[in-house]
């Protein structure tokens, strides 16, 4: 009984507290950026903007006006594929981060000949691998997607003074 009476007081709020969750999603996002120092140079500074975009965008979501809702479809489009740039850039970064690897291992290795190390094998203390996370730009993409199909969900309010026409199986009527 209880769980019908909070699913009757949350289901025509529903889209709002989306949008506050997504919101969140945002904000935490970009003070992810800011704490690892994603945001100073390069192309770092597009998923950084991108960030501050969608979570302004998301916040103004809450307003209903159809020019502002546009808007805000077609930004929120936009950043959704944003993150799969920023995804393409990381899988690109990560490529030469190997490449730069690979090539300092044949360097190490040739030098030190008499090394206990394999061949091909990175030298103690230097990893091979890339700290990058390369999906982490598809959050962006995951959030910004989220919002739009909340935005696109939320019903428009009825407009005051006028009266609603329903169609059943054939017969209109007016709603008062």
């Amino acid at each position: 009984m209880t769980l019908n009476r909070l699913s009757q007081r949350l289901r025509p709020r529903f889209p709002d507290l989306v949008l506050v969750i997504c919101a969140a999603g945002f904000a935490f996002l970009a003070v992810e950026l800011v704490l690892y120092d994603h945001f100073q140079r390069g192309t770092q500074i597009i998923g950084f903007a991108a960030t501050l975009v969608g979570l302004a965008v998301t916040l103004l979501a809450f307003w209903r006006q159809r020019v502002v809702q546009g808007v805000v479809v077609a930004l929120l489009a936009v950043l959704t594929f944003s993150g799969l740039y920023g995804a393409n850039e990381h899988r690109k970064e990560i490529a030469e981060d190997a490449a730069r690897s690979a090539q300092t291992t044949t360097v190490s290795v040739s030098a030190t000949s008499t090394s206990a190390a394999p061949t091909g094998a990175p030298p103690a203390g230097m990893g091979g691998g890339s700290d990058i996370p390369i999906l982490a730009p598809l959050s962006l993409s995951g959030l910004a997607g989220l919002t739009l199909l909340t935005v696109l969900a939320r019903r428009r309010p009825e407009p005051s003074g006028v009266e609603r026409v329903e169609r059943a199986g054939g017969l209109v009527r007016t709603a008062e």
